[in-house]
């Protein structure tokens, strides 16, 4: 039995509280699904356990639970549904999430978290680079997100303004920590709804220059107005540009909505945030770090071989992007409908510290038409494999439903995904890759 919960309304920050979530592949990957069953079999005297779920929007809830070592992800996702006062659809778009600054799980519904998380420390070794050290202060916390395996068709049909709320405030966690690098001219007009909904309308006695300046931080990812510096030089400071913009766009969005009070509207603009988030094909993604090798002209290769690029591997329902995680660019998005896969372990070396790696063949399209192969390396690999398999099971299960004809291999015919043509450029010049014809012949 379950205590009334109350908002702890706590600023999320690593290391405040025991509890939280992280993506955990729902295949059978041997090492998770071991440490999983492991904690899920954990012997546990009768008491009450306090627990707190986060929301994106930086609240937490807080949970006093009898037995609560044993509670799964699926009963507290309901007791939060209930106290945020979601509609049932909330079920399907939200799941129980273990977050930490090293490693992010999505819970299976049956998992019980206060288990799950006497492991962490051993999925952290498993899966991240991270020193024994920063694993021991890591500390996950619960969070209630954005299902990945909810589709992004059936989203845009949501009404509910509590639940576009909570995916309004995920869409700009992720715009703001970076991990969706959009046009700059998107982040400008995401700044200007933002600042429509949490500043109110435009008015040029309050809203001067130095606010707008002051706001950057909260209201754009870093490489949008800091400095960049090259060898002994400074290049010049991008942040006077950006505030200028972010105030013109704020009382641009302001004269739009004149007529309307902003708190009847905010449906709307919350609607209107996530249209621009829903037209990039990394939107809804698990997050993965990973690197590849970086490419070199020969003659470079005989000096220094150039370090590995660091990268996010984003993966939804749709497809695989690959975003370079310093410069904030997407590099690749390779739809399912073009992509193979496969996930190899790494070889033993006496030496190097070898990690395992995913390898990516996808389609493009030119006079003609070719494949090309990536190798992505990553402690996640496995984790990634496996959530590749799930959503594109969930797609071919789905497709049949419909009656619609496919292969069992990766790249479907005649099912090219040109939704995002304007939003996405390869950048495959940015990238090492091996090119074959479609009969399989290698071309170098």
């Amino acid at each position: 039995m379950a205590t009334p919960p109350h908002h702890a309304d706590l600023p999320l920050e690593p290391g405040t509280h025991r509890l939280s979530a992280k993506y955990i592949g729902s295949e059978d990957q041997e090492e998770s699904k071991h440490l999983l069953e492991e904690a899920n079999g954990v012997a546990v005297m009768d008491e009450l356990v306090d627990m707190i779920v986060y929301l994106r929007d930086r609240n937490g809830i807080f949970y006093s639970i009898e037995d609560g070592h044993l509670a799964q992800a699926e009963e507290l996702l309901d007791m939060t549904m209930k106290e945020q006062g979601l509609s049932e659809v909330a079920r399907e778009v939200f799941a129980v999430w273990l977050v930490s600054e090293l490693l992010e799980i999505r819970l299976k519904k049956n998992h019980q978290p206060h288990q799950v998380v006497q492991k962490w420390d051993e999925l952290c070794v498993l899966y991240t680079d991270a020193k024994l050290s920063d694993i021991e202060k890591s500390e996950p916390v619960l969070m209630m997100q954005r299902d990945v395996f909810y589709p992004k068709y059936k989203e845009k049909t949501i009404t509910n303004e509590e639940i576009l709320c909570l995916l309004y405030h995920e869409a700009k966690f992720n715009v703001i920590e970076g991990r969706y690098p959009l046009h700059p001219e998107d982040y400008h007009t995401l700044a200007g709804i933002q600042a429509l909904i949490h500043l109110g309308k435009y008015n040029p006695r309050e809203h001067v220059q130095a606010e707008y300046r002051a706001n950057l931080i909260k209201f754009y990812p870093d490489h949008m107005f800091q400095k960049e510096k090259f060898l002994f030089f400074t290049r010049k400071d991008e942040s006077a540009k950006c505030e200028e913009q972010f105030m013109t766009a704020h009382a641009r969005l302001s004269e739009q909505y004149e007529q309307q009070d902003v708190q009847t509207v905010l449906g709307n603009l919350y609607r209107q945030y996530l249209d621009i988030c829903w037209s990039y094909p990394f939107y809804g993604s698990a997050f993965f770090k990973g690197q590849v090798e970086t490419p070199t002209r020969k003659f470079m290769k005989m000096i220094k071989s150039a370090p590995d690029t660091k990268v996010l591997v984003a993966i939804n329902t749709e497809g695989v992007s690959i975003i370079d995680k310093e410069k904030e660019t997407l590099l690749l998005h390779a739809p399912f409908d073009q992509l193979l896969w496969e996930f190899r372990e790494a070889e033993f070396d006496g030496d190097d510290d070898i990690m395992p790696s995913l390898f990516l063949q996808f389609l493009v399209e030119g006079e003609q038409e070719v494949t090309k192969l990536l190798q992505v390396y990553s402690r996640e690999a496995k984790l990634m494999n496996a959530l590749i398999n799930t959503c594109v099971m969930k797609k071919k299960l789905s497709r049949k439903e419909d009656g619609v004809d496919f292969v069992d291999a990766g790249l479907f015919p005649g099912r090219n995904d040109t939704s995002h043509a304007s939003k996405v450029c390869n950048k495959l010049d940015k990238l090492c890759l091996t090119t074959y014809t479609k009969k399989g012949e290698c071309i170098d």
